[in-house]
């Protein structure tokens, strides 16, 4: 076994609890900005159009906080590393965390109000003003000058956690940018132009969370394993290399239909394709889950948020592959199919991962006799998760087929009238027990990340990492 020098993570807990209260809050808005967005779909539409909220409030709060939820975990998980081994944040560092919080917080209290009073701009994931564009960019400076301040420039010897994090933040700022170039007249004057740079900015902005995600699984995984050899295995950066090519290039399935040049497309289609090693990769690791042994004391929960991960990225690339073959892409595009797909990344893969490394996290810093750490239901939480997302995206799988088939097929199309007239309902049945459980779960950790926010030291639980002394320096040892 290849242990892992860490220190103990009570050491920088405020900062940590912050970040993970921000994400959670941010997960909580996502959750129930998309359960109330949900009725408009039903019989409820005129009682919630009389509140003063309509599907074109709810929408861009859904999808906005739904991405801060998955940027702030991400970012949450990454301080703990660099808590982890480097101590807490201290003298510049301290003031910068301070300014990053307080920006990001201002933009996000801006954005939710605004897009509540209805100033939203139209355009998909970035509905809010641009201001407030500009205070998260800011703060997402201040955060690569911490990170970099302590990791470093210098990659060569350093797990692929670390190329993840180290890629996903400059990427951010790239792709951050060109989802806000519409604001310059030489592209928003362009219609094709214009989709063109949002899809790819979209498809590179989805890249850069989930290479903080994925960074964040390996680096947690290895330490409640004790073992770093994977991160640092040819195949940890093989699929850290098509991962990151397939970030600038999967963008591609959703331009097939404009008139782009025809290698742009071919690109796109061959290195969606590449995803088939990730697929084996999986498939293996899918096995392998059957024969694995008892978790340790303390990591039940983590480890069940880790078995459903497998399964999860195992069905959402095994589609994504599909939806990238040209005819069948055709035949979903702009359907509930392609919305599925969506939400069943964010949710199955990208939540899937935070929720692991969060309960991780607050269970270490709870300790093992504290309610939070022995929630008896939260695996059976996740079960009705897991069970739940299968349903609901299954049935916004069968509403797109309809609608694509329909539309290829005209009247010779199946007959499927009767589910769609009951799509409504059941999607607000099986979407509503989704959130209740992740609300449940979400709730408790956020009452322990609040508890460390006003209590003294924490000491740590089974599962957290071991103490270790720090010699004092700020930058991380290759």
């Amino acid at each position: 076994m290849v242990g892992i020098p860490v220190t103990d993570l009570s050491r920088g807990r405020r900062s940590i609890a912050l970040l993970a209260l921000l994400a959670l809050g941010a997960c909580a808005v996502t959750l129930v900005g998309g359960m109330v967005a949900s009725l408009a779909y039903t019989s409820w539409e005129p009682a919630v159009r009389r509140s003063g909220l309509t599907l074109q409030h709810l929408r861009p709060i859904h999808e906005s906080f739904a991405f801060a939820w998955v940027f702030l975990g991400g970012i949450a998980v990454v301080h703990a590393w660099l808590i982890s081994l480097g101590g807490p944040l201290a003298g510049a560092e301290r003031l910068r965390f301070r300014a990053m919080i307080a920006l990001w917080c201002t933009a996000g209290a801006g954005i939710l109000v605004s897009l509540l009073a209805g100033r939203f701009t139209g355009r998909e994931y970035a509905g809010y003003h641009p201001a407030f564009g500009a205070m998260i960019l800011g703060g997402w400076g201040l955060f690569a000058w911490n990170f970099f301040a302590r990791a470093g420039f210098s990659l060569r010897g350093k797990p692929v956690y670390v190329w993840m994090w180290s890629a996903a933040i400059p990427l951010f700022v790239i792709t951050f940018l060109e989802a806000n170039a519409y604001t310059l007249d030489w592209v928003s004057r362009r219609p094709l132009r214009d989709i063109a740079i949002q899809w790819k900015s979209n498809g590179v902005m989805v890249g850069c969370f989930n290479l903080l995600a994925y960074g964040s699984i390996l680096w947690v995984s290895g330490v409640m394993r004790g073992d770093d050899r994977y991160s640092r295995s040819a195949t940890g950066f093989l699929l850290f290399s098509v991962g990151i090519i397939n970030t600038f290039t999967n963008y591609g399935h959703h331009t097939f239909h404009l008139p782009q040049t025809p290698w742009v497309h071919w690109v796109s289609f061959l290195v969606s394709m590449l995803e088939v090693v990730i697929l084996a990769k999986v498939m293996l690791d899918l096995w392998n889950l059957r024969r694995r042994g008892t978790p340790a004391e303390g990591l039940a929960l983590p480890a069940r948020f880790g078995a459903s991960v497998t399964l999860w990225t195992f069905l959402m690339l095994a589609t994504a592959i599909a939806m990238s073959v040209p005819p069948v892409n055709s035949l979903i595009h702009g359907t509930h199919i392609v919305t599925a797909h969506a939400m069943g990344t964010m949710i199955g893969i990208d939540s899937m991962i935070l929720w692991c490394a969060l309960s991780w996290i607050a269970g270490g810093f709870a300790g093992p006799g504290s309610a939070a750490a022995r929630r008896p239901l939260a695996r059976h939480a996740v079960t009705v998760l897991d069970i739940s997302l299968f349903a609901f995206l299954a049935l916004f799988a069968v509403r797109g087929a309809a609608a694509g088939l329909a539309r290829q097929l005209g009247p010779s199309a199946p007959d499927l009238s009767v589910f769609v007239a009951r799509f409504p309902g059941l999607m607000v049945a099986t979407g509503w027990t989704l959130a209740a459980s992740a609300l449940w779960l979400i709730s408790g950790w956020a009452l322990v990340f609040a508890r460390v926010l006003r209590s003294g030291p924490v000491a740590p639980g089974p599962g957290a990492p071991d103490p270790a002394p720090v010699e004092g320096a700020r930058r991380l040892p290759a």
